[in-house]
C-alpha cells in the first residue's frame, strides 16, 4: 500500500503525531486511500516516519475520534466512510451561521471555549460595549466556540454581543443549541438584517490547533454584523471555516414577503451527509470553496 509522503518538520512547533495525522488525512482526502482500505500497520508507519509506536498510536487515535479511520483489535486501522464537504448556505436574509436543521436545532455540534463579560475589540465596543445604564464602557458578552460536523471540526467562531446576552449561556451548553434561536426564543430579539464579509485566509498559530490543521492551512473567514428590527447592531462575529470539510455558499435572493426563522438562518445538511441544500426560488447561489474555486 502507498504510504503518505514523509514531510515531517521536526523543528516545527506542531507535534509529530499531529503532522502524521494530517499526512494520513491528506492521503484520504486526495483519494490515495479510499473507504474500506486498510492502513499500513503501526510498525510500517513507525518505520516510514521514523517515530515511536506511541506517536503513531496518538495520531491514529485522533483520526479515529474524528471519524476518519476505524480501528479493530488485531486487524488494524481502516479508512472510514467520509462524505464530501458539507455545505453552509448563507442567505441574504438574516442569519449568522446556518444555525438550524430540520428539528430546529443546529446541525453542527458546538464546544464552548469561553463565554462571559469581557473587554471588546475597539470596533465592537464602539457599538455594543455599553453598561446597564447605556453608557459606553467597552465591555460586552463574548462567546467563543468550536463547531463540528459529527466529530469533524469545521468552524471556529467568536461572537461579540451586548452584555445582556450573557444570560443565554445556560441555553447554549447543549451541544446542538442554536445561538440565534436562543436570541429570539429567550431574549425576544428578532434578527432583521445581516451584513457579511467573506475572505480567504490562512490558519495562524492560534487558529491552527483549534481547527486541527497546520499553520498556513487555507481557510475562509466570514465576518458578520447582525441587526435587530430597529436597525441596531446586536452581534459582531468572526467565523473561520475549514473549507475542506465545509463549503460556504451565498444565496443572493430573498422573498419580499419575509422568511421563517429557520429559513432565514441558513442551512447545513445533517451530519455525515453529502447532500447539498436546494436554493430558494428566485435565488442565485455562489459556492466558495478552497479546493475548487473562489468566486
Amino acid at each position: 500500500m502507498t504510504l503518505p509522503v514523509a514531510e515531517l518538520d521536526r523543528a516545527s512547533g506542531a507535534p509529530i503525531w499531529f503532522q502524521i495525522m494530517r499526512a494520513i488525512e491528506s492521503s484520504v482526502a486526495e483519494g490515495v486511500w479510499r473507504e474500506g482500505d486498510k492502513l499500513p500497520s503501526e510498525h510500517a508507519l513507525c518505520a516510514h516516519f521514523d517515530v515511536s509506536r506511541t506517536t503513531v498510536r496518538e495520531a491514529l487515535s485522533h483520526l479515529e475520534t474524528a471519524g476518519i479511520v476505524t480501528r479493530s483489535q488485531g486487524k488494524g486501522a481502516f479508512v472510514a466512510h467520509l462524505p464530501g464537504p458539507s455545505s453552509w448556505t448563507l442567505p441574504s436574509a438574516p442569519s449568522l451561521l446556518g444555525e438550524y436543521s430540520e428539528d430546529g436545532r443546529s446541525a453542527l455540534t458546538s464546544t464552548i471555549l469561553r463565554s462571559g463579560i469581557e473587554p471588546l475589540p475597539s470596533w465592537a465596543a464602539a457599538v455594543v460595549g455599553r453598561g446597564e445604564a447605556g453608557e459606553p464602557d467597552g465591555y460586552g458578552f463574548v462567546l467563543e466556540r468550536v463547531r463540528a460536523i459529527g466529530a469533524r471540526t469545521a468552524v471556529h467562531v467568536v461572537n461579540y454581543m451586548p452584555r445582556r446576552f450573557a444570560g443565554l449561556v445556560p441555553d447554549l451548553r447543549e451541544p446542538r443549541a442554536s445561538l440565534y434561536n436562543a436570541v429570539t426564543r429567550v431574549a425576544g430579539v428578532r434578527i432583521a438584517r445581516m451584513h457579511r464579509t467573506i475572505e480567504a485566509a490562512v490558519a495562524d498559530r492560534t487558529l491552527a490547533p483549534l481547527l486541527e490543521v497546520e499553520i498556513g492551512h487555507p481557510i475562509v473567514v466570514v465576518e458578520a454584523v447582525a441587526y435587530d428590527g430597529d436597525g441596531t447592531p446586536i452581534d459582531f462575529s468572526r467565523a473561520s471555516v475549514r473549507t475542506d470539510r465545509l463549503r460556504v455558499s451565498v444565496d443572493t435572493g430573498f422573498d419580499s414577503a419575509g422568511m421563517s426563522g429557520a429559513d432565514a438562518a441558513g442551512h447545513y445538511p445533517r451530519a455525515r451527509e453529502a447532500v447539498r441544500p436546494q436554493p430558494h426560488r428566485r435565488s442565485n447561489t455562489t459556492a466558495i470553496t478552497s479546493k475548487e474555486h473562489i468566486s
